[in-house]
């Protein structure tokens, strides 16, 4: 896969993307601040900045490679069939920094600190304990 259609979405997706940040019903705006890099405005809870991004499968290395490029309070694997390694959530969540899918993100927009959203698939592990 070239590597354009890794670290940067394709322009529908980051159609998509902002197309959810307007409807989004804790999204007051956003600024594009360069390819893929997004200043998140929300109601009554702090600005995030985000990058979008499009790794088939974010990991540790991904994680490193944004976060030495950007300041992001939030990493966003975009496509619906891209996941997140579970190391690099972990990381990110030690680090203050949320690593989501899409999905994830739309929910973790509803919390002040992105990073202390807890994914779904991990509220179903923890019911298992």
């Amino acid at each position: 896969m070239p590597d354009q259609f890794v670290k940067f979405p394709r322009r529908e997706s980051i159609v998509f993307f902002e197309k959810a940040m307007n409807t989004h019903n804790r999204v007051s705006g956003y600024k594009c601040l360069s390819d893929s890099y997004y200043e998140i405005y929300r109601d009554e809870l702090p600005t995030i900045r985000v990058f979008v991004a499009n790794y088939y499968a974010l990991s540790v290395a991904d994680y490193y490679d944004i976060v030495s490029d950007y300041e992001v309070d939030c990493l966003v694997t975009i496509s619906n069939w891209n996941r997140v390694t579970q190391d690099a959530y972990e990381l990110g969540k030690s680090n203050g920094v949320g690593v989501f899918k899409m999905g994830e993100f739309l929910g973790a927009l509803n919390y002040a600190r992105p990073c202390t959203y807890i994914r779904p698939i991990d509220q179903e592990d923890n019911g298992r304990r």
